[in-house]
Formats: structure tokens, sequence, C-alpha cells
């Protein structure tokens, strides 16, 4: 290991590993830090049940692989990364043995969508293709550029004629919840619950005010899911090889417990073991702000009022995820499926929610702690577009279920005692609508509880697989305070690059790709990349 670098990035997940490729492009000495034994972060595939079954732990549907600049700057495609995007992509069950699917077909969604409401589908046509308009504006105001405020981005919007040309978009929804959004503009309760799920696996909940502005954009890529072929991993692995083609180094077991400041300069990080590692330009890290700021950094290194609204102001996603990760020996048969064939071939499907009403009842109880009163969990069985993750003739399975990290007031130990026995309900609700789900069908299952998260992601604090919370106080530069919401830190040469920062979690690969932005102008570097 060298002793200096010109730049020591900090966690190697998708955004170190990007922002690392990035600068080693540019011909900077660079080195990632990873405490866990892989690099990749959120990207973990694991055989966690049987042999051969690949199990996404974390990130499993990439929906901006074919939007966001470092696909096609890195070359990801180049680098052993193969995606699918799934003909059905998802669907919604209901309790009467109905079923509403999304396609990557415009005009098959809007079939589907006609069978419950033809007003719906075709509000629904009108906002798919107003948001495809927009997309490039969106994705340049909204994703892949330093943020601005809220008050810039209604200006912006204003000056591209938004307000006067568009039924769907304007000031009016940095206001407004998703509910309202739904109710404003659609009839049929069952397309508002999927439509209103599909944001909310999105950490985009359907009753805080102020998402509606971001909905029409999680409209315009609903049908945007991607599978990486192979397990999630493969796409940390190629971003990995691109890092290690240009120069740069990745380190794992490597655990990063100070940063060095000199006259008011990052210069370096400590490792655990006593390593040091000089940094001649630049630290970045992307591991979230508690760390950063009150572990690796000391006392004295940051004002004492920033150091308290980090301890204190820092907001986290106030809900987490249940998951079931399922070796399975059959696909799904549903029930719907007399209705509607084309579910058994969704990749992702919503299992019950027939209004948003029930969503948000749902999301109440959550926020207090207390499981929903039934388990209704999104199910996904990624082995129907890949089947390279299980052996032949058998399936992988995945249960999600929207919970609290923290249950009852006595914390999140509680999910040791219950953890078992929720996963069974979660299985059941499964097999309620695909009765073939059986003890027959399954021939293991592991649950993953939201204290599972940070235990192996020590980013997600408290179970917040956004790595901060998504409403409008938390948004744009506001994200994850004012004081760091532009990915520069009061310390000259230390920068924040991860999904603590705009836009948020996900792989998207923004925080990353922003954060380059800010450091390119300060080193003044050429920027070679494609700037939306």
């Amino acid at each position: 290991m060298r002793d200096a670098y010109d730049a020591v990035i900090i966690g190697a997940g998708h955004n170190g590993l990007t922002l690392g490729a990035y600068l080693a492009r540019s011909g900077l000495e660079v080195v990632v830090l990873e405490r866990r034994h892989e690099e990749g972060g959120g990207l973990a595939t694991e055989e966690l049940t049987l042999p051969g079954f690949l199990h996404n732990v974390h990130a499993n549907y990439h929906t901006f692989v074919d939007m966001a600049p470092p696909v096609k700057d890195l070359e990801v495609r180049t680098h052993g990364v193969t995606y699918i995007r799934p003909e059905v992509q998802m669907a919604s069950v209901f309790d009467d043995e109905t079923a509403l699917v999304v396609y990557n077909d415009l005009d098959k969604t809007c079939e589907s969508i006609s069978r419950f409401s033809a007003e719906d589908a075709d509000t629904f046509r009108r906002l798919y293709l107003e948001a495809h308009g927009y997309v490039d504006l969106l994705l340049g105001t909204l994703m892949y550029q330093p943020p601005m405020s809220v008050k810039e981005l209604t200006k912006a919007l204003a000056s591209f004629g938004i307000e006067d040309r568009s039924e769907f978009l304007g000031v009016k929804l940095r206001r407004e919840t998703i509910n309202w959004f739904l109710d404003k503009h659609f009839t049929n309760p069952k397309v508002k619950a999927h439509l209103a799920f599909h944001a909310a696996i999105c950490g985009y909940v359907n009753d805080l005010p102020g998402l509606a502005i971001g909905f029409p954009l999680l409209i315009g890529k609903i049908d945007n899911w991607h599978l990486c072929v192979g397990g999630s991993h493969r796409l940390a692995h190629g971003l990995w090889r691109d890092l290690a083609r240009h120069g740069g180094v990745m380190i794992s077991d490597a655990e990063v417990s100070s940063i060095a400041i000199d006259s008011g300069r990052a210069v370096g990080v400590t490792l655990s073991d006593g390593t040091q590692i000089s940094a001649r330009k630049l630290v970045a890290s992307t591991v979230d702000v508690e760390q950063t700021f009150l572990e690796m950094l000391g006392e004295t290194d940051i004002d004492a009022d920033l150091r308290g609204k980090v301890k204190n102001d820092i907001r986290h996603q106030k809900w987490s995820l249940f998951s079931v990760h399922l070796a399975l020996a059959e696909l799904p048969a549903y029930k719907a499926a007399s209705f509607e064939p084309d579910v058994d071939r969704a990749w992702v499907v919503n299992l019950g929610y027939g209004s948003p009403e029930e969503l948000n009842v749902d999301f109440e109880a959550i926020r207090r702690g207390r499981l929903p009163g039934l388990a209704k969990p999104n199910a996904a069985v990624n082995s129907l577009y890949d089947p390279t993750d299980a052996p032949p003739g058998k399936y992988t399975g995945l249960l999600r279920q929207f919970a609290p990290y923290s249950l009852n007031g006595r914390g999140p130990a509680a999910w040791d005692e219950i953890g078992r026995w929720y996963a069974s309900q979660c299985i059941q609700a499964w097999s309620n609508f695909a009765p073939n789900i059986n003890e027959k069908s399954i021939l293991d299952w592991v649950p993953y509880s939201p204290a599972d998260i940070p235990s192996k992601i020590r980013n997600m604090v408290d179970g917040d697989w956004m790595m901060g919370e998504v409403s409008l106080d938390n948004m744009l530069d506001r994200r994850p305070l004012p004081e760091l919401g532009q990915y520069r830190t009061p310390i000259k040469g230390l920068y924040l690059a991860g999904s603590t920062q705009h836009p948020h979690g996900f792989i998207t690969f923004a925080p990353a790709y922003n954060a380059l932005q800010v450091i390119a102008e300060d080193l003044n570097l050429d920027k070679w990349w494609n700037v939306i």
C-alpha cells in the first residue's frame, strides 16, 4: 500500500467507485477504502439460502442505468455488466383476484389500466408522455447537477414554460402530497394504489407534503426498471474494473478511523490498524454524515454548531424494509392470472394494496413503531428474467414489506425475537395470492430485518436505505443540511459524495457524479465527460 495518493475516497459503494473511476480517468492517483471485505456497499449479492441461489441483499432494482451519465462515461457495459429490462415490469394484484400490469410497452400498460378506468388510462398516457418530454430537463434540474433550492427549481420550471404548458407540473407540487396529485388526476382507487405503491418503493411516501414535485419523474421511469444479470454485485465489480483499468486502487478491510486535518484542510486518513494514508488533493467521504463528522473528525476540527446539527438535525426515513429471501422450486402462479395472464410474468408484484388510503394507514402505524395490520409485501422473482441467479429449474424470490426500524419502543433488537414469525406472515400473504407458494415449493427462506440493514451497511443508519429522509425539508440544497448541501464541507479538501447528499439513495450514481462537478471546479480538472 502506498502512503500517499491524490484522492482518498472513503467507502467503496457505487458512489465511491464511480467518483474514483472518474478521478482516475482524469489522471489522479486514487485510492478507494472499504471497511467491508468486498466492494459494492448496497450492491451486495449473496447465497443467503442455498448454494447457487443468488440474492440481492439490498439493491435489486436499477432504474437509472440508461439515464445516468456515468453508465456511458465509464463504459459500464464493457466490464462484464449486463442489464435486462423485463417486458412485464410490475403488477398489482388485488383481493378480488384482478391485476393491473405495467409493461415496457406504453400501449400495453394503458390497455391494462383501461380495464379499471379508461379515463385513468388516458390520463396516465398523457402524464407519461409529458414526463418523457421533459425528461432531460427533469434529470438535469432534479438529478444530475449540484442542487438548486426549491425556489430556484420553481423558477427553472417556470422559465421553460412548464406552468403554462404542463397539465401535471407546476409550482403547487412543491407543497402537495402524492395522494393529492393522484386524487386530482386519477379516479380509480386501484390505479391510484398501484401508482402510490410504485412511488413508495422508490422511497417517496404518498402522504408527505412536497413529494408531488418528484412524482412526474417517477411516472416517467415507471417502466424503466432494470435487472443486473448475475446479481447487483456485478455492477460493483464492473465499476471496480474501470477504476483499476485507469490506475485507481481499491483496498478492502480498510476501515477509516479518522480524517487528518492540517491548518483547516483534509490531508489524509488513518485506518483502524494505525496505517496512515496522505491525500495530496482531496478526501471524499461517501459514508453517512454522522460517521464522517462525529467519528472521523475530532471535536476541534469543525465548528461546534455544525457538529451539533449533525448530531441532532440529520433526518432519516421513519420507515425501513423487512425482507424475506427465498429459494423456490416453482414460479408463483397467481389467482389473478385468470383475469390477466401476464401477471405471472411480472418481475415485481404489489400484493394487496387496493387504495392509497390503505397505504396511509400502514405508514401511520409504521411511524409509531407498529407493524402494519396485515402484511402486504411486494414480491420479486429475478429468475423470471435472469436464469443465472438460481440452479436450473429453480428460482430466487424476494419479499419486501414496509416496516419500522424500532418496534413499539422496544428498539430494533425486537426484530431478533419476531423476525422469523413476521417472515412467515409475509410468505403467507404471498401464498394468499399465489397458492402454489407453500411448504412444497419453498426450499429455504431467510429473513432480513430492518435491524440487519445497518449491521451490514453502517451507512444505512436506523435501517434507512435511502441514507436520509426523502422529504421537502431534506431535498435539493437542504440535504443533508443546508451547510452541507453542495458536496463541499467547511474543511478545505473534504467532500461529501455519498447518498446522504442530493438527490438521495438508490442506484442513481448521482451523488458521486454531482460531487465530481464540484471537485473538478475546485481542482481545475478538464471535464472530458458529458455534463448534463
